[in-house]
């Protein structure tokens, strides 16, 4: 039997998605979310409302902020923290948890969401599954010149596996920078579209390696159409780097 209780409480927690199916539980496959409410389960010895996340990161994807709530009794949250981090594989590490007032939701009180997409130049053996290796020659201002069209309010279907009743999206930022042997995609929205950061990393490689002009991304974003975009990058190299929520709920 399912509990209500008085107190809500906001996980922080940090996760390689490698070996997951995604944050969403699923029939028969290992997820983020699956684990967690196994180890909070156990550790509560009681039935608990499932607990809901930021956002619902594919399989392969990782997370280096995400947060999520749960309602649950009065507890020691730094106790919680160990026994749960004790309980959990290490691809899985609680940061922190705390209790937080009621109106706050953890997907749908987030303003805004960051990820970042990690390309390895060099075959790297440490960053095997946390980048997507590509070593060909490509067009980084070309690439920052045509990612440049994404800020703003805008439909974002072309870049889209599935139909959205809601395709439209309020980009902050987007941009391209280089670290040594890495090129890493950053973009800022209030929300994203499924495989919307994939599908536009791949479309904006297309730009840098001359296989379309800065004036056909734009056309490609104006037509709406996911058969003219660029193909989806590998799951492996994106993160989801934080996600911002309004300053009253301190976090």
């Amino acid at each position: 039997m399912t509990i209500n209780y008085e107190y809500r409480y906001v996980i922080n927690l940090s996760y390689l998605g490698t070996h997951y199916s995604g944050w969403q539980i699923q029939n028969n496959a290992k997820s983020i979310q699956g684990d967690i409410m196994a180890g909070l389960h156990c550790i509560l010895n009681t039935d608990i409302k499932l607990m809901v996340g930021a956002g619902r990161t594919d399989a392969g994807v990782h997370a280096v902020n995400f947060f999520a709530h749960f309602d649950y009794q009065k507890t020691d949250c730094a106790d919680l923290v160990y026994r749960l981090n004790r309980f959990l594989s290490e691809d899985i590490v609680i940061n922190n948890i705390q209790i937080i007032s009621n109106d706050f939701h953890a997907r749908f009180s987030a303003i805004s969401r960051k990820y970042e997409y990690w390309i390895s130049t060099k075959k790297d053996p440490f960053l095997i599954n946390r980048s997507y290796f590509f070593s060909k020659k490509i067009d980084l201002k070309s690439m920052n010149e045509a990612a440049s069209l994404l800020i703003g309010k805008n439909n974002f279907s072309a870049f889209s596996k599935l139909n959205s009743d809601n395709p439209i999206c309020v980009v902050k930022s987007a941009y391209w920078m280089k670290s040594k042997n890495m090129l890493i995609f950053s973009i800022e929205s209030d929300r994203f579209l499924y495989n919307m950061v994939r599908c536009i990393v791949g479309t904006l490689i297309d730009v840098g390696l001359k296989k379309i002009s800065i004036n056909t991304f734009s056309n490609i974003m104006r037509s709406c159409d996911r058969s003219q975009a660029g193909v989806s990058v590998p799951a492996s190299g994106l993160y989801l780097i934080d996600v911002e929520y309004p300053k009253l709920f301190k976090l």
